[in-house]
């Protein structure tokens, strides 16, 4: 691989900009195309792990994307009657970073800029081709990029992944909907301090209820939840039913449950909802020059509370092997596909049985053997996350913030 070659990125979200900045250190020609047009308000919360956080760490934004958020070093969890039932605290792992979507994006995104990297905005890919030894997008608006190879960083319903594996283009619909806010400001969280620097999970007989700060300076609360619907819901139905509606669907899933629960979802102007889709395992991550990063190649459940973090590794170990001048373009997608699927599989696989979990009804006295049991259990699930958090991409110093 030379590094003077040129590669094209598709998708603008967290892992193309976060690759893009990493091959431009190492030296290579780089271009990122997103078929939206820029949003300046992109809505919902984020989480964003330890390990992510270390390779936002090592592009020098670490600390930009922690003030625009609240860390959180704990979880805590509760009973739907409002009692703490246990909590884990991860110590070796580091914090996670909780936030909203659009604050760290402007961060990324002027990083990128900074960097001299364009974004084309509005380039919806259409066909990929291949000539003279090059790769070719062709966008819907009749324009097209060349390069030397091509990076799929276009998400769960990759257009990408679509179009080297038609076999397995469409996503799996897990039957869940994703759904939460931004709860409004007057909304008071019970006295207990350690709540403000955890992730809180409130459990009940059947499902639960997150909610963490999302912005340290102002104080404001973010919730989310995950819903059983069997129906898939077809593109933009979703987003067509009105929030009143869907708000008293989420009202009536959790009535009865402790604060703050009820004033969270009753004080939310914006209900985000998504379906919420599993890329199951592919038989290749790549094919010829072309090669799938993130949610393009391995989407899950956000029940885990990995997919932008397992991303931004895929980001960070790729631009290591491709920055690799004397490794050939087959190898290095072997090589990243070989030292990531196994750490994919198993968080999918964690993330999958959390949301299966949610959805077996315990009745009381389940309730009450989980309430008794949970405590004895969580420091080992405290070291098991430990385990997760730790497993991240050994950092290039060539590569490394200045």
């Amino acid at each position: 691989m030379n590094k003077s070659r040129r590669v094209l990125i598709i998708g603008g979200g967290i892992a193309g900009p976060t690759l893009s900045m990493f091959l431009r250190r190492a030296g290579i020609d780089v271009e990122v195309f997103e078929a939206y047009p820029r949003a300046e308000n992109v809505g919902g919360g984020f989480q964003i792990a330890p390990n992510g956080m270390r390779v936002f760490e090592a592009l020098g934004l670490a600390p930009a994307i922690a003030a625009e958020g609240s860390a959180a070093g704990e979880f805590t969890f509760l009973n739907h009657q409002g009692r703490v039932i246990g909590r884990m605290r991860p110590d070796r792992a580091g914090k996670a970073i909780t936030t909203m979507r659009a604050p760290l994006y402007r961060v990324l995104l002027d990083a990128v800029a900074g960097s001299g990297i364009s974004i084309q905005y509005g380039k919806r890919l259409r066909e990929i081709s291949h000539r003279q030894g090059q790769v070719i997008a062709h966008f819907e608006d009749g324009t097209t990029a060349h390069g030397d190879l091509l990076v799929g960083a276009d998400g769960v319903h990759s257009r990408v992944r679509a179009l080297i594996a038609p076999e397995h283009a469409r996503p799996r619909y897990t039957g869940m909907l994703g759904i939460g806010g931004l709860a409004g400001s007057g909304v008071q969280i019970p006295d207990d301090a350690a709540r403000s620097r955890s992730l809180n999970f409130v459990l009940g007989p059947r499902l639960s209820f997150g909610y963490a700060r999302m912005n340290a300076r102002e104080r404001r609360w973010g919730w989310w939840c995950h819903l059983p619907q069997q129906a898939e819901p077809a593109r933009g139905d979703l987003q067509a039913v009105p929030t009143e509606t869907l708000r008293r669907q989420v009202a009536d899933a959790f009535a009865g449950w402790c604060d703050p629960v009820g004033p969270c979802i009753a004080s939310t102007e914006t209900i985000v909802r998504t379906g919420i889709y599993e890329v199951p395992p592919l038989p290749s991550w790549s094919r010829g020059p072309v090669v799938l990063i993130g949610d393009a190649a391995h989407a899950m459940s956000p029940a885990a509370g990995q997919g932008a973090s397992l991303a931004l590794e895929d980001a960070m170990l790729l631009a290591q092997l491709l920055g690799d001048g004397a490794r050939p373009l087959d190898r290095a997608f072997a090589d990243f596909e070989r030292r990531r699927r196994g750490r994919v599989r198993s968080i999918a696989a964690a993330a999958r049985s959390n949301d299966e979990r949610s959805l077996k009804p315990l009745g009381a006295f389940g309730c009450w053997m989980r309430d008794r049991l949970f405590p004895l259990l969580a420091p080992l699930l405290a070291r098991g996350l430990e385990k997760q958090y730790a497993a991240s991409i050994p950092q290039d110093r060539h590569m490394m913030a200045p």
